[in-house]
């Protein structure tokens, strides 16, 4: 009996879902998800039919539980001043064993300081025409090539090469300066092969970051640019700087530094000219400006720049980065700057410069053996170093040299810091 009431019951049910039919239950629309019209695929690889979608289907859009905050952008740049070789400089590179010039003990005790930089910038001082054209420093300079693998080697990113000594070697000189960059790889700016190489602003990428790179020149030492061929060198002119501004802006650029080479030697501040030429950059939409030439270092200026649209944005200039490293000596020619500055980018949104410093540096010159030696050392490390008495080497009087310099170029430096209006 029980087994004849329970076949009736499944025999009922069975009647029941055959009338009835089964319902499917509506489809949740999953946003941003993108597949197949009419498939998809599971983790197994099975291709699956996709069930069709009623009509009165409703959406649903999951909210976050949290607002999702902006993305940011982090990079830090670093940008150094002159990198020159003086005669007394070639004598300390030539390794007599190996015959090569060697310049990696110039930036030995410099480079875990570069490396914090994610990028790295350096006014590249001379030309590298091959030792066919004789190597030389002042007044006409032509290095060895090895400097540019050097620079390489110890972390710089890029370097600008318009400034008073660009045609030391004329037109040759340019022509064989920029070969020797491109063999190793090293981005450049401020001369240049075509005026169609010329019209395309550097544009270095990192950490989300783009950074385009200018460079100009107050002038050439007299030496003229051959006829036609203006691209050569990048020289300082108000509408070409807002051109290239422009065209960095529309290769992507979220901040466009212009190294500028101009101001008058061994003077320690600004002239009315160089205040002038930074008012200009930061007219045509400049954001970052890096002076060099005054082989001394001139501080460093925050300035408030207010935009065709009337909004406002922040500035910097530092009107000279002084020498990185020369045989000049005394009277604040062996002392140098790095300036460190740290951008951010909100995504979507701005890139703003959000902090910097300058990290005083010093070239200690000795003889080891009778043999002269050329390096740059970090001053606040190194004087906390010798306090510390971690760091020994030099004598009690360099150290003591460092420390003074340390104290002077902190309030040197800074001196012009008070925020100023730019047009």
């Amino acid at each position: 009996m029980k087994k004849r009431r329970l076949v009736s019951s499944v025999i009922a049910c069975l009647a029941v879902l055959l009338t009835v039919g089964c319902t499917v239950p509506q489809q949740i629309a999953t946003p941003n998800v993108q597949t197949d019209e009419s498939k998809t695929e599971n983790q197994a690889g099975t291709v699956l039919a996709t069930p069709p979608v009623p009509e009165n289907a409703t959406p649903v859009t999951v909210q976050p539980s949290e607002p999702v905050a902006p993305v940011e952008h982090e990079l830090t740049l670093m940008a150094v001043g002159d990198i020159m070789v003086h005669d007394q400089q070639l004598e300390a590179a030539w390794d007599p064993k190996t015959k090569t010039y060697r310049f990696d003990q110039f930036f030995a005790k410099i480079e875990p300081t570069l490396r914090q930089a994610d990028l790295l910038l350096g006014n590249l001082e001379t030309t590298m025409s091959g030792s066919d054209q004789r190597f030389t420093g002042y007044p006409m300079f032509n290095s060895p090539e090895s400097l540019a693998t050097t620079l390489k080697n110890v972390g710089f990113s890029a370097v600008t090469t318009a400034n008073n000594h660009s045609l030391d070697r004329h037109e040759l000189g340019v022509m064989r300066t920029i070969y020797n960059l491109d063999k190793v790889k090293m981005p450049h700016t401020g001369t240049f092969r075509t005026a169609e190489a010329r019209n395309e602003p550097l544009i270095l990428e990192k950490n989300g970051i783009k950074l385009g790179v200018l460079a100009y020149t107050y002038g050439t030492n007299g030496i003229k640019i051959p006829a036609g061929k203006a691209y050569l060198v990048n020289l300082i002119d108000p509408q070409l700087i807002k051109k290239d501004v422009a065209r960095a802006r529309e290769l992507g650029a979220d901040v466009v530094a212009v190294a500028l080479h101009f101001g008058v030697e061994y003077q320690r501040q600004p002239n009315d000219a160089q205040r002038k030429a930074a008012d200009l950059c930061f007219a045509a939409g400049a954001d970052l400006i890096l002076g060099s030439h005054p082989h001394v270092v001139q501080p460093y200026e925050w300035r408030e720049i207010q935009n065709p649209d009337g909004s406002k944005r922040k500035g910097l200039v530092i009107y000279s980065l002084g020498n990185f490293v020369s045989a000049q000596r005394w009277e604040y020619k062996d002392v140098g700057a790095i300036l460190k500055v740290v951008l951010k980018k909100t995504d979507p949104g701005s890139t703003v410069l959000a902090q910097a410093e300058v990290i005083p540096t010093y070239v200690v010159y000795q003889k080891v053996a009778g043999k002269r030696s050329y390096t740059i050392y970090p001053l606040k490390d190194t004087v906390l170093a010798y306090k510390a008495k971690k760091e020994k080497g030099l004598p009690k009087e360099t150290y003591q040299t460092m420390e003074k310099l340390l104290q002077e170029m902190t309030i040197h430096v800074s001196s012009m810091s008070s925020p100023k209006k730019a047009m």
